[in-house]
């Protein structure tokens, strides 16, 4: 059932089809963006993550990125091995390595945030400030709904 307990009968009607869209086109977008930097979407997640949180362990970014721990290892050496981030030890566990950026990484992060930024402002254009807010409360609802609980 759709809106109001009614049958969507045409697919361009139905919200999921609509957020998928969006989703794909966006998605497309950003490739574009950081492939000019030479990175990949998992790439730029991990320097914004990094950017805006400092120190996060392995486990942490990958749950905040939505991949495996094994599948964020391997982001990390890549950006390792380009110099763009470097981990330590924790001081807390000594088997925990925390990642930072390097300058490098953070010169890299900022050139690809600010096409990210444009893009971010091209797909919002025409909404206004008030209508970002109900969009992103709607989004928020639609990602808890269709979140497992435990």
């Amino acid at each position: 059932m759709g809106k109001a307990g009614k049958r969507v009968s045409r697919a361009e009607d139905m919200s999921g089809y609509l957020v998928k869209r969006a989703q794909s086109v966006i998605h497309l977008a950003l490739e574009e963006i950081v492939s000019k930097q030479g990175l990949g979407i998992p790439h730029y997640v991990v320097l914004t993550l990094l950017a805006e949180t400092p120190g996060l362990p392995n486990a942490e970014l990958a749950r905040k990125a939505f991949v495996t721990p094994q599948s964020m290892n391997e982001v990390l050496k890549q950006l390792e091995a380009s110099g763009l981030v470097e981990r330590h030890q924790s001081p807390s566990n000594a088997r925990i390595l925390c990642a930072h950026l390097t300058h490098a990484g953070e010169k890299k992060w900022r050139s690809v945030d600010d096409g990210v930024q444009e893009l971010e402002e091209c797909l919002l254009r025409g909404l206004t400030q008030d209508e970002v807010r109900v969009l992103n409360r709607s989004l928020e609802t639609i990602i808890r709904n269709m979140t497992p609980t435990a």
